[in-house]
């Protein structure tokens, strides 16, 4: 699965039409049907604002007065070609006065989101184990040596013991640290997170 964080706007002119395409990373469906619409009041006198979405396995698709199957099935395609999941896809097109005929249409469609996709800064869901590890002072040599290798050091509190907060890749390193420590860490609060991660 790869997502956005932020707007992509890219454009293209095909046999003298322009095609604007935007990606829009949205939540649900009510949030891309408002930027589907938002965008529709930024170009109010264009020809065509085709869309195509993908949320959490829910794909939707409108060809907007283009030729059934023209426009919106190929933007989804692209989407789902790629990957892609808490989408919108929208492309604006301004006829130009040359007719395109249906092939034409689906590659300048198809190609509209894809020159989005590639111009995008894609990222994809990690999943994290957050955990405190607490230990004796006499072993904090072993985290700070080895665990911050493989881990993200969140952060030290200090009492009568060492207690670090890990954000960790591989969950095999909390064994690791026992197998290090001789049993000697004890481990709290381990809860999974997820996290998006530039591509």
């Amino acid at each position: 699965m790869k997502t956005i964080i932020s707007t992509v706007e890219v454009s293209q002119t095909i046999q003298k039409s322009e095609f604007i395409s935007y990606l829009i990373p949205v939540k649900n469906e009510d949030e891309a049907k408002e930027e589907l619409q938002n965008i529709k009041k930024q170009h109010p006198k264009a020809t065509h604002h085709c869309s195509a979405m993908v949320i959490d396995g829910i794909t939707r698709s409108n060809d907007d007065g283009e030729p059934a199957s023209t426009a919106g099935l190929p933007m989804l395609q692209t989407l789902l070609g790629n990957e892609m999941d808490y989408v919108l896809a929208v492309v604006v097109r301004y006829y130009g006065g040359t007719l395109l005929g249906k092939g034409g249409l689906i590659r300048a469609y198809g190609s509209s989101v894809s020159l989005a996709i590639s111009k995008a800064e894609l990222y994809t869901e990690k999943k994290l184990v957050q955990c405190y590890a607490t230990l004796s002072f006499d072993l904090i040599n072993v985290i700070e040596t080895f665990a911050i290798k493989k881990a993200t050091i969140l952060d030290r509190l200090y009492t009568d013991k060492a207690t670090y907060i890990l954000l960790i890749e591989d969950e095999s390193l909390m064994d690791e640290l026992k197998e290090l420590t001789l049993n000697q860490i004890i481990y709290s609060n381990v809860e999974e997170k997820t996290t998006l991660v530039k591509l």
